[in-house]
């Protein structure tokens, strides 16, 4: 499989912003027979209307989702559009969207998976690779989406994430073939001979004092951490609680999340979405589980960049692992609060990244408000999470 990524700044004229884009792919690769394009947008640019124009003009299928910044080979890029195109002879692509998310929302996702199937499909066949572009403020936890999507897909790898804007969490939308949608899930799978790694770093600073057990939860809502609620729970390390927006007011201060059930080692990361002074409950993007040893993280710049580096380290080994085989692209998925906590050094983790990319890859990708990617991965089955205050990755 070969990629190529471009990058373009104007983008109200949606006609010369698709022609700049297909310029740019075309000076870097040979489209061949199967081709997919990815497009990681500003929240102010037209994505839906820009997508239709590229499968208008090239017949490339595109899929993708809005960014308060986004990654290209070139770095960080700000008030932006960056497309990615996958293309092979010997590998496929499917796209489809749920409809609306409703109650039956997991009936929904089932719906979709069973229309991104190949007609030709064997009864066993699953995905190499499933991207998953998450509409954002969902009325259940992100959880679901790794959970159904695993059960379905016998586990397949997903990376992916939840679209996101400026956090005035208006303006945030997914795309797929040229319509926008605000409450559906759109998905991608790759099929064929592909060998997809992955690698994800949290950060661990953390006030090592008032580690407790989550006593009482469901779900995402917490209501007891220890024997104090939620809210006490923060107020015992300063925190103020009475905030206008808990998820940008909590940005730095993560909760990290061990459970020790033999399984999955790894810690999970989770941003405080919400707090009811009232109850002392706290509500959370993703699922906190009880028994979960749980602490409140604090995250500074340098935490970040540290991240960045060994998560990038981790997947360059995984490549490098693999014999026979030539990775074409980096896609890479990070979390919009990273980018808030490093403020005015907001290009940091694209320098990063970009200095450590082998020069014949690829890399584009996005800040989410909640990223997917596996745990582990081995022999074609994944153990997939929902994370936040995380940095991912997968090549391929």
């Amino acid at each position: 499989m070969r990629s190529a990524v471009a990058t373009v700044h104007e983008f109200d004229d949606v006609s010369g912003a698709a022609r700049a884009l297909l310029d740019a792919v075309e000076g870097q690769v040979v489209l061949q027979e199967h081709s997919l394009g990815i497009l990681w947008c500003d929240a102010d640019a037209d994505g839906a209307a820009i997508s239709a124009e590229i499968e208008r003009v090239s017949g490339i299928p595109v899929a993708g989702m809005t960014s308060l910044a986004l990654f290209s080979t070139e770095g960080y890029q700000e008030g932006a559009v960056v497309l990615t195109v996958l293309t092979s002879d010997d590998v496929r692509f499917t796209l489809a969207a749920t409809a609306p998310f409703d109650d039956s929302y997991e009936q929904e996702i089932a719906d979709v998976y069973q229309r991104l199937l190949p007609a030709d499909a064997a009864p066993d066949e699953r995905p190499a690779l499933m991207f998953a572009f998450c509409p954002n403020g969902m009325p259940f936890s992100g959880d679901k989406y790794a959970d159904i999507l695993g059960a379905l897909s016998g586990n397949a790898p997903i990376i992916g994430g939840v679209s996101s804007d400026d956090y005035d969490y208006e303006r945030a939308r997914v795309f797929l073939r040229g319509e926008e949608h605000r409450d559906a899930l759109v998905c991608a799978c790759v099929w064929g001979e592909v060998r997809p790694v992955f690698a994800i770093r949290h950060v661990t600073s953390q006030f090592a004092e008032r580690i407790r057990r989550v006593a009482e939860a469901k779900d995402n809502l917490v209501y007891r951490v220890g024997d104090e609620t939620f809210v006490e729970y923060l107020e015992g390390f300063g925190l103020r609680t009475d905030v206008p927006d808990p998820l940008v007011s909590f940005t730095q201060y993560p909760m990290m999340l061990t459970q020790e059930d033999g399984d999955d080692e790894t810690p999970i990361m989770r941003h405080i979405a919400g707090l009811d002074l009232e109850t002392g409950m706290g509500t959370f993007i993703a699922d906190v589980p009880v028994g979960a040893q749980a602490n409140i993280c604090l995250v500074g710049r340098d935490d970040l960049k540290v991240s960045a580096r060994e998560s990038m380290d981790i997947l360059l080994k995984k490549m490098g692992e693999q014999t026979g085989y030539e990775y074409s692209a980096v896609i890479c998925i990070s979390c919009g609060g990273r980018a808030l906590i490093l403020g005015n050094d907001a290009d940091a983790e694209g320098t990063i990244l970009t200095g450590m990319l082998p020069g014949r890859m690829t890399l584009s990708g996005a800040y989410g408000l909640g990223e997917l990617c596996p745990t582990r991965y081995a022999d074609g089955v994944a153990t997939n999470r929902f994370h936040n205050c995380s940095i991912t990755f997968c090549a391929l």
